[in-house]
């Protein structure tokens, strides 16, 4: 009697060591299944990220390709303007390298239509002796006077310093039409053109005055080109 349920016991201890063996196993097919599932999943999911990213970076293609065509448009709005007209003689309180004449970044860089195509630093524009030192103006002479009512001041390189823009009337008075701080919003590393849009002048003008802080925008503060709207009437 003894003796049976020994082996009673040995068989239930054989039994719970198979069965602890088998659950064994089978925990380790479900959790190979389960890698193999993972696996699948984020191999696809990577697959979608990728395929997300694709279309991404042809809508960011898209986007710019559809923003330069505006920019060219309205750039070529403004050299074709009617009333429009680009300074023919400059001068400067400094400019790079005491630059004069011809020389690169000299006043005579301020005349005649945009010739710096790019952002950044371009010795076809004009630039101060020194960068950040404070006030330095630019002064600018057009071929016609005209009862004015707007200026563009065409930036290629930190654009934001200018305080103040002063016409000339044909008397030699000065009218300011602007001050203050600029408060444009600016793009980032791209061509910039300060407006200010006024009402008709009562006087007739050809010259005008821009007066920079260039100590409030760090680097050489660059203007390529300067167009004065206005009328004979």
């Amino acid at each position: 009697m003894k003796t049976l349920k020994v082996l009673t016991a040995f068989a239930v201890l054989i039994a719970v060591l198979n069965c602890s063996k088998i659950t064994e196993k089978v925990g380790e097919k479900v959790e190979e299944k389960v890698n193999e599932e993972v696996k699948k999943n984020t191999e696809e999911m990577n697959k979608q990220l990728k395929q997300a990213d694709s279309l991404m970076d042809v809508a960011n293609e898209e986007i710019d390709k559809e923003k330069k065509i505006t920019e060219a448009l309205e750039e070529e709005k403004i050299l074709k303007d009617p009333n429009g007209q680009w300074a023919v003689d400059a001068e400067a309180s400094s400019s790079y390298g005491d630059a004069a004449g011809d020389q690169s970044w000299s006043p005579k860089q301020l005349t005649g239509a945009p010739n710096c195509e790019r952002y950044g630093d371009n010795r076809n524009g004009w630039a101060s002796k020194d960068a950040d030192k404070g006030i330095e103006w630019v002064k600018l002479t057009f071929k016609n006077p005209v009862f004015a009512t707007e200026l563009r001041i065409r930036q290629n390189y930190n654009p934001g310093a200018i305080i103040k823009v002063e016409l000339i009337d044909t008397d030699g008075k000065s009218h300011t039409i602007w001050s203050g701080a600029d408060k444009t919003k600016y793009e980032q590393d791209a061509i910039q053109y300060f407006v200010s849009k006024f009402d008709k002048s009562t006087y007739k003008t050809k010259e005008v005055k821009i007066t920079l802080a260039t100590n409030t925008v760090d680097g050489w503060n660059e203007i390529d080109a300067v167009q004065l709207i206005g009328t004979d009437k």
